[in-house]
């Protein structure tokens, strides 16, 4: 008798919890970092790996993400660190930036808001606005940008990067300066 008594004891405690833990989840419902209303999501903390046959090509660590429906193919993230990987399964390219926009079927990115881009030589870019296109491999700044290197500073509109070649090009009101000490290496160029 005392067995089946502690045991439906701890069935109907068991029970209990199991409501209770419904109950708390009902009513918290971001407690597990995410929330889910009317053809809306929002989540906490991300990190989504997107890759291009069968290896790694980016990842995008986000503060949040809020996703509207699929209809518009579109999920805006905060707080934005993307890693675009090269040839040798390393970041080629990190990318931060206050705002990102992840479109679902192409797969391309914009960040904006104070963007930063580190390149893996060391070069450290600056500028407002970048766009990730990843099916030709290419980041695009239409914007004014800054490029520090270690021995340079380059400052200029419309910044494409091709990624797999590892270069960049700078097209429009182009200045740069060498802080290399020789007298035939250092100068300013503007174009």
């Amino acid at each position: 008798m005392r067995k089946i008594t502690l045991i439906s004891g701890i069935v109907f405690l068991l029970i209990l919890g199991f409501f209770l833990i419904i109950h708390y989840l009902n009513n918290k419902k971001d407690l597990l970092n995410f929330k889910i209303s009317k053809g809306y999501i929002s989540l906490k903390k991300v990190d989504y790996k997107f890759f291009k046959k069968g290896v790694l090509a980016y990842e995008i660590f986000s503060k949040g993400l809020n996703y509207r429906s699929q209809k518009e193919e579109v999920i805006k993230l905060n707080g934005v660190n993307a890693y675009i990987y090269g040839k040798n399964k390393k970041p080629a390219y990190i990318i931060t930036g206050k705002f990102g926009r992840l479109n679902t079927v192409s797969k391309n990115i914009i960040i904006s808001g104070d963007v930063i881009i580190k390149y893996a030589r060391g070069v450290r870019m600056k500028t407002n606005m970048i766009r990730f296109f990843v099916k030709e491999n290419k980041i695009i700044a239409p914007g004014y940008m800054e490029i520090r290197g270690k021995n340079y500073f380059i400052s200029g509109k419309m910044l494409i990067i091709y990624i797999k070649k590892g270069i960049f090009i700078l097209r429009k009101d182009v200045h740069f300066i060498s802080y290399k000490h020789n007298n035939k290496n250092s100068g300013e160029i503007t174009g």
